[in-house]
């Protein structure tokens, strides 16, 4: 087969680059053609590759990356390629090596809105949408399953794309039989004495690994300890804080910075312990290499290979959230102590263990995948109902106008046999946005909100109208266009224009009930999924009333557009969709059972308990959802 393999930039010393080395010579060693597309390649020539460097004149890096996307697309259109795999997130990819964590979720926990109106992380998302997007094509080749379980969260990906490939360290990392003398040899090279203990990091990207907390902790080592400790530090980036760091913490002479290294093999022989205390690694390769060469390990649980430091008995795994005092007395510790115990369960671990075969894995994932279907010039809209329409043709539908405002219309429209809701947006202006932020409210850009929170609904079991289309244009957040196109529930009745009937027709008790109970489900799964719909009033709620059933009443939510998707949803979130869920049906003729129902419902527990634990809670959708009444009427 011939084969492209997509990378932004390779260097020797990286974890993603040397995976990607592995995997593209297993596959050229099954006799495959490789072809590599980098905007960089440094080190030596591979044999058996076709590198092509695509350039581009770009200053900054997230626009560098969009016009080496956009030259590599033209060719790929032009190659005739069996497969496409790439090792950074972009379109176009039958399989995607899944070294990185989720950017979208670290970005949402690191820093504010206005970092998520920048252009550079809207272009990042955009990438990794294009690759995790539920309905999207390509095949996942997963090192971890928490980072799995991160893109299931924020995108909806179906399983079945993840294929969980085991790791793949290189055999050069066991320890070999005069692993004693290469021990001397580099001590003496590097002017280790032998009753001195060396402490060994090993990685590129110097602040994600934890380099800082590895010199605060050497720092922290009393002085007579501190006298016969180094620590090493292998990895290709910019060690200058670091350095600085060192010398204002008074221990310049035990930090060495050595670069990257191919030897790197034999500093893990020489060390006495090695420290990894990471903000976030995806999965943390050096750990296995580590036990492998019999090494012990300190570092934190947020390493995707952490578990296997547990499981072997090699080390020491520190728990989240990392405490640098913690961290400082592990290390004195271990360094103090007897690590003869660790060293024979990591080799032991090493040898009964499969740690080996990723590229394996991964070359059988290529080779057994369809054959590559390279697609018609692509439509925004995908085709479903019949319905064939470019995202042009889409804005320029028209129909009986339900709602329009200012940058959003909401229509009923006919295609074919069948009626739909289409709600287009044109793009909210500047103004509207930094009104939103200095509300502290999250400015609702598109369609996007709508059609990701259906997902999500409809995934966990709520009734929620069906996407048929979706198609979303432009990169400036103030003039973004996109829309939505949804099935027409019919025949249905809102719960507000229901509960109007019921002061002329009361409904049966059981019947109330049971939507009292439907209506707390829904809120119930919602919330306990990080959803919260900003909206939330009886209005919202379609009764499907083409097969009335009074025992199981089938209730549609609907008008999620401004819904958020959280991993964990804030109390106050909770708060707003309880009272206006409150506020709305005020006139709908509930008594105070009704109500107690629904929280008991709700909370799934005996008022009892309720009364006792969440007084406070209820007291407060009580008295905003009042508020709000008073403010309408």
């Amino acid at each position: 087969m011939k084969l492209a393999f997509c990378l932004f930039k390779y260097f020797p010393f990286g974890g993603m680059q040397r995976d990607f080395l592995r995997i593209a010579r297993e596959c050229r060693d099954r006799g495959h053609s490789i072809h590599v597309y980098t905007m960089n390649w440094e080190g030596e020539s591979e044999p058996g590759f076709q590198v092509h460097v695509i350039k581009s004149d770009s200053v900054q890096n997230h626009t560098r990356m969009v016009s080496f996307v956009r030259q590599l697309q033209s060719i790929l259109k032009q190659e005739q390629y069996d497969r496409v795999i790439g090792f950074n997130k972009m379109p176009g990819l039958d399989f995607y090596y899944a070294a990185d964590v989720c950017y979208q979720k670290r970005a949402q926990e690191k820093h504010g809105m206005l970092y998520r109106l920048l252009p550079r992380y809207k272009q990042l998302v955009q990438f990794e949408r294009q690759v995790f997007a539920r309905g999207a094509s390509t095949q996942i080749l997963a090192i971890s399953p928490f980072a799995q379980h991160e893109f299931n969260t924020y995108y909806q990906t179906e399983p079945e794309r993840f294929h969980l490939l085991p790791p793949g360290i290189a055999p050069d990392r066991l320890a070999p039989p005069n692993a004693d003398e290469i021990r001397l040899r580099v001590r003496e090279q590097h002017k280790v004495a032998s009753d001195d203990l060396l402490i060994l990091m090993v990685g590129s990207g110097f602040k994600t690994k934890g380099v800082d907390r590895a010199i605060h902790a050497l720092a922290a080592l009393p002085n007579d300890l501190l006298t016969h400790c180094q620590l090493f530090v292998i990895g290709q980036d910019n060690a200058e804080s670091f350095k600085k760091q060192a010398e204002n913490s008074g221990v310049t002479q035990q930090v060495k910075f050595l670069g990257g290294r191919a030897d790197v093999a034999d500093f893990y022989l020489a060390a006495d312990v090695l420290v990894h205390p990471a903000y976030h690694e995806n999965t943390g390769t050096v750990l296995l290499e580590a036990l492998a060469a019999g090494l012990p390990v300190i570092t934190t649980d947020v390493c995707g290979y952490a578990h296997y430091v547990k499981s072997a008995d090699a080390g020491v795994v520190l728990a989240s959230p990392f405490n640098q005092n913690e961290f400082n007395k592990t290390v004195e510790g271990v360094l103090l102590s007897d690590r003869e115990r660790w060293r024979e369960n990591g080799l032991s671990f090493a040898s009964n263990t499969d740690i080996y075969s990723m590229p394996v894995k991964a070359a059988d994932h290529i080779e057994q995948a369809a054959p590559r279907v390279v697609p018609a010039q692509s439509r925004v809209v995908p085709a479903e109902a019949g319905i064939h329409l470019s995202f042009e043709s889409m804005m320029r539908l028209t129909g009986e106008n339900f709602r329009d405002q200012p940058g959003r219309q909401t229509l009923r429209v006919k295609l074919g046999d069948n009626n739909y809701f289409i709600k287009k947006h044109t793009g909210v202006g500047w103004r509207e946005i930094f009104k939103n932020l200095l509300q502290l409210k999250k400015p609702v850009l598109g369609a996007r909100n709508e059609r990701l929170a259906i997902e999500k609904l409809d995934k966990i079991g709520i009734a929620v109208p069906k996407v048929i289309a979706y198609g979303e244009q432009g990169s400036n957040p103030a003039r973004r266009r996109s829309f939505v196109l949804l099935q027409e529930l019919a025949p249905v009745i809102s719960l507000e224009q229901l509960a109007e009937r019921w002061r002329a027709t009361p409904p049966s008790p059981v019947f109330k009930r049971q939507l009292i109970k439907e209506v707390a489900r829904i809120a119930r799964l919602m919330h306990e999924n990080g959803v919260n719909h900003r909206d939330f009033y009886i209005c919202h709620f379609l009764l499907d009333i083409s097969a009335a059933n009074e025992k199981q009443p089938t209730l549609y939510l609907i008008d999620l557009h401004r819904a958020e998707i959280r991993q964990h949803l804030p109390e106050r979130w909770i708060i707003k969709d309880l009272a206006g869920l409150y506020f709305s049906s005020i006139n709908s003729g509930l008594t105070r059972r009704d109500y107690l129902r629904f929280i008991q419902q709700y909370r799934n527990m005996s008022l009892r308990e309720i009364t006792a634990r969440e007084n406070n809670r209820w007291r407060k959708v009580k008295l905003r959802g009042e508020r709000l009444y008073r403010e309408h009427n």
